[in-house]
Order: structure tokens, then C-alpha cells, then sequence
């Protein structure tokens, strides 16, 4: 009886031992889920650039959905308002973008826009006369070629509001198989747009 007792007390000690050595595990509290929320936005947009060696001023719009304020989807166009029979520029396409904030009102990040475009240039070439030793006539001519663009852009958001900012990107557009303009549509970009969201 008395092994019993004292085999009894012993199995109860190293269980009560063994219970105070498991490690206990926090409680994290209850799961919370979050709506990510999606709104559709539009932003008006100025954009200046580089166009054949001459300053183009542009107007263009976007649009598309901003996810969780962060992911934009859409897309985007321009064209010259400052252009003339020889100073063309249309394009537009897909533009996509990611930001995150670094500040209550303020998110940096890029964006980039791929399409397709067309410009009218002005272009010239001068012919020679070996006898003469010089030039002897200039001919001027337009070039029309269409296009396809890319653009990688920096861009910077400022919120004023819910559903309003104002976006300011920096960039570069790149062109690719034109026939005659000779990367003349090539150019750094500059621009500021109004963003309005619901």
C-alpha cells in the first residue's frame, strides 16, 4: 500500500513538473479581415516632352481601377496641342503603375505605359554636286510613321482628399519600328494630372 501511495504521489509530481515546462502560446486575439478596396479613377493630364529636338506641350487623359490605393490598371492618351502640319504626335495604350506611401499623404512608385502610336515630322536632305563642290539644293518633306511606345515613368502621388490627388511622373518615351522617323518621336516626359476617384 505504501509503494502504491508514494508510485501515486511521484507519477503526480512529474505530471504537474512536465504540465509547468510546456510552453504556453500566446493568443493573437480574433482574425480580422479587411476589405481591399478597388475605385474606378480618371485623371486629366498635362504632359510636356521632347519631340525631334522641339518642345511638345500635350494633353492626354487616364484611366482605369486603383486597387487598395497601390495597383493601377488602365490606360492613357496624348497628343500634341502645340503641333502643326510638320509637328505631329498621337499615342496611347495600356498604363499600369504601383505606389506605396511613405507618408499620410504622400506615395512614390512607377508606372509605365505600353501602345502604339504615329507622329508627322518635318525632315530635309541636301543634295551635292561633286563639280560644284558644295551643297546645291536643300529638299524639305514630312514623314508620317506609325509606331509602337513605350514609356517607364517615376512617379510621385499627392493625396488632397478621399477621392482626389495629384500625380506628378517623370519619364522617357521609347519607339520602335518606325520606317522613316529615325527615333524622332524618342523623348523625356514630363507630367502633372488631376486624379479623381469614386
Amino acid at each position: 500500500m505504501t509503494c502504491r501511495l508514494l508510485a501515486a504521489l511521484m507519477f503526480m509530481g512529474l505530471a504537474s513538473t512536465a504540465q509547468a515546462q510546456t510552453p504556453t502560446v500566446p493568443s493573437s486575439g480574433p482574425l480580422v479581415l479587411e476589405r481591399i478596396e478597388s475605385r474606378f479613377v480618371v485623371a486629366p493630364e498635362y504632359k510636356f516632352t521632347d519631340v525631334d529636338g522641339r518642345t511638345g506641350h500635350m494633353a492626354g487623359v487616364n484611366a482605369g481601377v486603383l486597387t487598395d490605393r497601390s495597383l493601377y490598371l488602365g490606360g492613357a492618351i496624348y497628343f500634341l496641342t502645340n503641333g502643326s502640319r510638320d509637328f505631329g504626335l498621337t499615342y496611347g495604350g495600356l498604363l499600369t503603375g504601383w505606389t506605396t506611401p511613405i507618408g499620410s499623404h504622400l506615395r512614390v512608385g512607377g508606372r509605365g505605359l505600353f501602345g502604339f502610336g504615329s507622329a508627322t515630322l518635318g525632315d530635309s536632305v541636301t543634295t551635292f554636286d561633286s563639280r560644284l563642290r558644295g551643297p546645291t539644293r536643300t529638299y524639305n518633306f514630312i514623314v508620317h510613321d506609325d509606331f509602337l511606345v513605350g514609356e517607364p515613368q517615376a512617379q510621385a502621388h499627392v493625396s488632397f482628399a478621399d477621392h482626389l490627388g495629384l500625380d506628378v511622373t517623370g519619364g522617357y518615351r521609347f519607339t520602335g519600328f518606325e520606317e522613316l522617323s529615325r527615333n524622332g518621336a524618342d523623348g523625356a516626359t514630363g507630367s502633372l494630372a488631376l486624379q479623381i476617384g469614386w
